[in-house]
């Protein structure tokens, strides 16, 4: 379900992602960063990696959404839920951990750039789920 925009890129109510790009611009790891399409980025990093990252707002972000993102944009690298009042599924979370994609809201991104295999990247309440289910 998306927020304010049932069609995609589902932006954001303000239609832009200031908070987000502040956010990169700021980071020490993130060399550059450019909007090519409404919601895609490309996020260039120290370590000389690329990202493509979607970032959007939905209200929940699933398997169903990853897959009409990639059919729209091709191969992501990540993807940022950019509002505390959405979220994305653990499902979605496991799925794209398998693809060697990260999912993430924008704290969680930020923290995940600054390691190699940034897509494996948990908070603990995703780890202890993970680890109940026997996905770890």
């Amino acid at each position: 379900m998306t927020a304010h925009n049932e069609e995609f890129p589902w932006m954001s109510y303000y239609r832009n992602y200031k908070f987000f790009e502040q956010r990169m611009h700021e980071h020490s790891k993130v060399d550059s960063l450019e909007n090519i399409e409404p919601g895609l980025y490309s996020i260039s990093l120290h370590s000389g990696s690329v990202l493509r990252v979607f970032i959007c707002e939905c209200y929940s972000f699933d398997v169903a959404e990853y897959i009409e993102a990639c059919e729209n944009y091709g191969s992501l690298d990540a993807v940022v839920i950019s509002s505390n009042w959405c979220d994305y599924s653990l499902d979605v979370k496991r799925y794209c951990m398998s693809e060697n994609v990260g999912i993430f809201d924008i704290s969680g991104f930020m923290a995940a750039i600054n390691r190699k295999k940034y897509w494996t990247y948990m908070t603990q309440h995703e780890r202890d789920h993970f680890q109940e289910n026997g996905w770890l």
